[in-house]
């Protein structure tokens, strides 16, 4: 019953978009549109403070290192819907340059070797920091998108969601593989 829930709720939250890649010439490519539709979608589901934008007219803005796939993916959907009433726009970072006036920064694997120092300059900030490396939760992530047969899921770091101010709703947590609380 819990798992014909999970498949309900992740369908109504995806949509159509959400498939299961085969091992095609195309998995790369597919994995990272589904990806790039999971972060245009989490951000129907999470709450910023205000002070997340620098203005009340401000984009509403994705940013990605170390995934130039995903920023191809996002790209072709800055003109479909405004993400919370705002404008999308999506920022391509190079390794090692500030990251600043984002709402979700997605940290490609590409920059593993970086990673705990990119979620460290995070932590506190009202930035949705997802990934898609083992064991970044512990890091410091929110959300970390994670493999599972032959799927895309990801888990959740409530407790690190809290620090930065964000709200998830419980719409979102109900399709996590996974979800880290901190609690008992």
């Amino acid at each position: 019953m819990e798992a014909l829930r999970r498949k309900l709720l992740l369908a109504v939250f995806l949509g159509p978009s959400i498939c299961a890649w085969g091992a095609d010439a195309n998995q790369d490519d597919l994995e990272y549109q589904l990806k790039a539709t999971f972060l245009y979608k989490f951000a129907s589901y999470v709450e910023w403070p205000a002070t997340a934008f620098a203005q009340t007219n401000a984009f509403f803005t994705i940013g990605v290192v170390g995934a130039d796939k995903v920023v191809v993916a996002l790209n072709s959907l800055t003109g479909a819907h405004p993400v919370n009433n705002r404008p999308l726009q999506v920022k391509a970072f190079k390794p090692g340059e500030p990251i600043t006036e984002v709402q979700i920064l997605f940290i490609g694997k590409q920059e593993n070797g970086h990673l705990k120092q990119l979620l460290s300059s995070m932590q506190s900030q009202p930035i949705l920091v997802v990934t898609e490396s083992a064991g970044a939760l512990a890091s410091g992530s929110i959300i970390n998108f994670i493999p599972v047969d032959d799927r895309i899921r990801f888990e959740i770091s409530v407790t690190q969601a809290e620090r930065s101010g964000l709200k998830i709703s419980s719409r979102l947590l109900g399709v996590a593989q996974k979800i880290e609380s901190g609690k008992p």
